[in-house]
């Protein structure tokens, strides 16, 4: 693997609280080397190489957290084949998506762009991060690994504020077997967040609910 993916592997030995832009420098290089590395893989373009089985396994516990329809942003969006099978997911349960997705390599965005034509303007590049929100969306999923440990706070601020009242923040933490299992629930609790939900399983997920505001009280 350090052969194949020397950037990656650079990654995977990365401290975690490594100072921020060498923190982002690296990643943004392993996700380009490994994700942009089989233009015939559309799971390895979305993070994943092993398939369409393994892929439905980890990743449709995510419909879980969808309790309407509405817009869903994925944060860390890759080629979009995530929100592409979400939206079918959750339209079996009756729920349509429209999707959105925001990620910081140039030619993953492209990639999902092509995925949905009918959305060119629904999939921007921008290190989420940096990115201040234009908008509201009923749903945004993001990852605690795409920011140092430290920033961990300040970044579900950030990604909290882009939810719509009555929508969800969905704060992942993707299992990898080389790495110290993180529990997002407690990570959302020091953000100052109440925990609405979690997923289990291969999905190792949790979502925030921002309340409705009724007469400018919170319900």
């Amino acid at each position: 693997m350090s052969m194949e993916f020397p950037r990656r592997e650079q990654w995977r030995k990365l401290d975690r609280d490594s100072p921020r832009e060498l923190y982002f420098d690296v990643l943004r290089a392993a996700v380009s080397e490994y994700y942009l590395a089989d233009p015939s893989n559309p799971y390895q373009q979305s993070g994943r190489s092993s398939g369409a089985e393994r892929w439905e396994e980890t990743r449709r516990g995510f419909v879980q957290a969808l309790h309407r329809s509405g817009d869903f942003l994925d944060i860390g969006c890759a080629n979009g084949l995530l929100l592409e099978s979400l939206m079918a997911w959750a339209g079996q349960a009756g729920i349509t998506l429209c999707p959105h997705g925001l990620d910081f390599v140039a030619e993953l965005i492209e990639l999902a762009r092509q995925r949905f034509p009918n959305h060119q303007d629904s999939f921007i590049v921008a290190n989420a991060f940096h990115w201040t929100p234009a908008r509201q969306f009923d749903f945004v999923r993001t990852n605690l690994e795409y920011v140092p440990v430290r920033d961990w706070t300040t970044f579900l601020h950030r990604q909290y504020a882009a939810v719509r009242t009555g929508g969800r923040l969905i704060v992942c933490h993707y299992l990898s077997p080389d790495e110290p299992y993180v529990d997002p629930g407690p990570v959302v609790e020091r953000a100052g967040y109440v925990v609405g939900g979690r997923i289990g399983g291969p999905v190792n997920a949790v979502w925030v609910e921002r309340p409705e505001v009724v007469d400018g009280i919170q319900s």
